[in-house]
């Protein structure tokens, strides 16, 4: 396929494509035809495509047509591909005209006219011009793009042919408009033929260019540094979800230009223009740097950025991190304060996943993150491919999973895994997939998986401060806690603007504790607690965290007002909660052993009570949350005590179900471990259907047969929502041993291992 060899024009829909004549053309009201501002490598792809409509053609088959013989970036025809959408599809909500197939290629599914350039009077275009089809069959089926002299055609024609476009593509929504794809870098060669009278079309929001940074250390030899800061940078600001960053070589054809930045924002189609200068003083170096806006010049922002460099690389890569973090955040709050100018009551899915990236920028809390993903599903709604809102849906499910400890239901669970999919299927290499998923993987307990990917991601991206915090905590439960200090270390260094500063520092506290460095531990918590906004859930585990170490430092009196506060925050903990989980290591069990025995030493309790009454109505509702006053009873269902429940497994040998919830693998003899069968939900969810089908296996189907549900202790729903799904299930004697297995091991009963 080569984008160039023909000469022929294809029309399509009310546009017509004749590059030798000047490129593409639209057909506007009054008949007469509009030249759009499009580059030459957007209408080499395009010429690729319409040579062959309603075909998948490989990603590959178009690079190499377009870049023959040179190595690209797949992100190249990304963004061309999204260029060619802008300007085809006039930014309306149907589907685009160019199609894409995930993992495979693209096709173009507007039907196609071509006709030669030497032949102007050609039947075909004749019939083009009477509004009537032309088959892409009478196009040749060549491997080469047709590139034609110039065609007038007649205003009948642009309309006959629109009219059978909106007929083909009137369901689905335009791609770019969304910010639907995460990592966009635009290449921005401009086509030198484009005619003068072209309207330049609207740049993309969030679009910005890197120009060289100036040397003003007065030496020559210093002009490597200011080039190397320049394409770091670069690299780096690339990588925000929503950006779209002109390339380097475009940006270095300004080198040494007193070119106005509003004229370079017209000429590279950018909203934004990053400038700066470099100088040498001793052994620092100072980076001033500036923020402009390219369609009015005023200047939105600008800092100074000093760096000791005795040791040049690291010092570079610091400035440059820092860079990237302030200009990061500065430009999607600017951006977003746009937004809600323009669009206050219509944000498009650009502005909603634009403002919940600004908003997620933000200490986080529960409203706020409630928030946040609210507007990440109203983008949803708008586009169903948009990857920053199922990678933003996805990561907050989680969160909230792993902030409490509990996935609040099986659906929940379910929906995470379906969106990581989704976003997988659209961007399987996308920075925030793949620390998403190593996230995914650690609340599932398999860390062996999630740390090969979370080094991966790193080796990829290097500055994923995600990926080194995910890595860093799995490193504590495989037993090498050792290894997650210098990790979040790193993960601070990348990311020094971060709003989850505190969990990097509760985290080194929790593995400092861990391995005895209690007087570390303590400073790294006081950090915490010092970074911690309106964050209850991580304050409390901070706050126990902080008695741990001060109560084995022996500063009792420290250690018991930390987890005075912690309690009064969250009352429903016991040293016997504290459990390794699935994927751990022996040495991890150890140091959380000696971490339970500092909790005893700041007076936590060690159980609760199983007769505890909170004078709490029964109610048939499955709870989501983790724990609360539970009723003393449940309908339908016998509250069993620890000693019945020992002469009830002799006599009536009832099938014995344990939730699993902060389980050390042992259980009440014979129990069955049921992971996820105690959680919130509905009676007609699919962790219904699966109890349904494994109960008929337990109990060969018979709905008589004694069963005995085990969550956790007399504070937890778990127990006693598995008692309610067992009674829906037709079940009729039901037990719920509302003390758990917290009781049990408290009693010092024997337990045996779980499968």
């Amino acid at each position: 396929m080569d984008a160039r060899a023909a000469h022929d024009v294809f029309l399509f829909g009310g546009f017509r494509l004749d590059r030798q004549s000047g490129g593409l053309f639209r057909q506007d009201e009054a008949g007469g035809e509009v030249p759009l501002a499009i580059g030459s490598r957007a209408l080499d792809v395009l010429a690729v495509l319409v040579s062959h409509p309603g075909e998948l053609l490989s990603k590959q088959a178009i690079m190499q047509a377009v870049w023959p013989g040179i190595t690209v970036d797949e992100k190249n025809l990304t963004v061309q591909i999204a260029t060619l959408r802008r300007a085809l599809d006039n930014g309306g909500t149907d589907r685009s005209c160019i199609q894409t197939e995930a993992g495979r290629g693209y096709r173009f599914v507007a039907p196609v006219a071509r006709v030669s350039g030497d032949d102007k009077g050609s039947a075909a275009t004749e019939a083009f011009a009477a509004g009537s089809s032309v088959s892409a069959a009478t196009a040749p089926n060549a491997a080469t793009s047709a590139i034609p002299p110039r065609l007038r055609w007649r205003r009948a024609s642009a309309l006959g042919a629109l009219a059978v476009f909106v007929l083909v593509v009137g369901l689905g929504g335009a791609w770019f408009a969304t910010g639907g794809r995460p990592e966009q870098v635009l290449d921005a060669a401009q086509d030198s033929s484009r005619p003068s009278a072209a309207a330049p079309a609207p740049a993309p929001r969030l679009s910005l260019v890197v120009l060289p940074f100036q040397n003003l250390s007065g030496d020559v030899k210093d002009d490597y540094l200011a080039d190397a800061i320049t394409d770091d940078l670069t690299s780096d600001l690339s990588l925000i979800p929503v950006a779209f960053v002109i390339a380097r070589q475009s940006a270095y054809t300004y080198r040494g230009k007193a070119t106005d930045v509003r004229q370079i924002g017209t000429e590279l189609g950018v909203r934004y223009v990053i400038e700066g200068s470099v100088r040498k003083l001793g052994a620092t170096l100072r980076v001033n740097v500036q923020l402009t806006s390219a369609e009015t010049g005023a200047h939105l922002w600008s800092d100074r950025f000093d760096q000791d460099i005795r040791e040049l690389a690291a010092g570079q890569e610091q400035i440059v991190t820092r860079m990237r973090s302030e200009l990061g955040i500065s430009m999607v709050q600017i951006e977003v304060m746009r937004s809600l100018r323009e669009h206050p009551g219509n944000p498009d899915t650009f502005d909603l996943n634009l403002r919940a990236r600004a908003l997620g920028n933000l200490p986080p809390s529960t409203q706020r993150n409630d928030e946040v993903q609210l507007l990440y599903e109203q983008a949803l709604e708008l586009d169903p491919s948009s990857v920053p809102a199922l990678l933003g849906i996805s990561y907050y499910l989680i969160d909230k999973a792993a902030t409490v400890g509990h996935w609040g239901s099986v659906g929940d669970l379910r929906r995470a895994e379906n969106l990581l999919q989704r976003a997988h299927a659209v961007a399987p290499h996308s920075r925030d997939y793949l620390s998403n998923m190593a996230y995914w993987l650690r609340t599932r307990g398999r860390c062996d998986e999630a740390i090969a990917l979370a080094e991966e991601t790193i080796r990829r991206f290097p500055n994923n401060a995600a990926a080194y915090s995910q890595l860093a905590q799995c490193k504590i439960i495989v037993g090498k806690a050792a290894e997650a200090i210098p990790l979040m270390e790193q993960a601070i260094r990348v990311s020094p603007r971060s709003p989850y500063m505190y969990n990097r520092y509760r985290v080194m506290g929790y593995a400092s504790v861990l391995l005895g460095k209690d007087s570390e531990a303590i400073a790294y918590y006081e950090r915490t607690l010092a970074a911690t906004a309106d964050d209850d859930g991580n304050r409390q585990w901070t706050l126990r965290g902080l008695a741990v170490a001060h109560a084995r430092s022996g500063h009792i009196p420290d250690a018991k007002r930390a987890l005075a506060e912690a309690n009064r925050i969250w009352p429903y903990d016991t040293v016997r909660r504290y459990s390794p989980g699935e994927g751990s290591s022996a040495v991890f069990a150890a140091q959380l052993r000696s971490y339970q025995d500092g909790l005893r030493l700041a007076g936590e309790r060690d159980h609760a009570d199983e007769d505890a009454d909170f004078g709490v109505p029964a109610d048939e509702r499955l709870h989501g949350e983790p724990a609360g006053p539970t009723p003393t009873t449940v309908p339908g269902v016998r509250t069993i005590r620890t000693g019945d429940l020992v002469a009830h497994l002799a006599e009536a040998r009832p099938v014995v179900i344990d939730t699993l919830t902060y389980s050390w693998g042992r259980s009440i003899p014979g129990a069955v471990g049921l992971k996820f069968s105690g959680l919130g939900g509905s009676f007609a969810d699919e962790a219904q259907d699966r109890l349904r089908r494994k109960m008929a296996e337990l109990t060969a189907g018979d709905l008589h047969r004694p069963v005995v549900t085990v969550g956790w202790n007399s504070e937890r729903f778990d127990g006693r929502n598995l008692a309610l799904r067992l009674v829906a299930l037709g079940y009729t004697q039901v037990y719920w041993y509302r003390g758990g297995r917290e009781a049990w091991e408290s009693a010092e009963l024997p337990e045996t291992e779980l499968a």
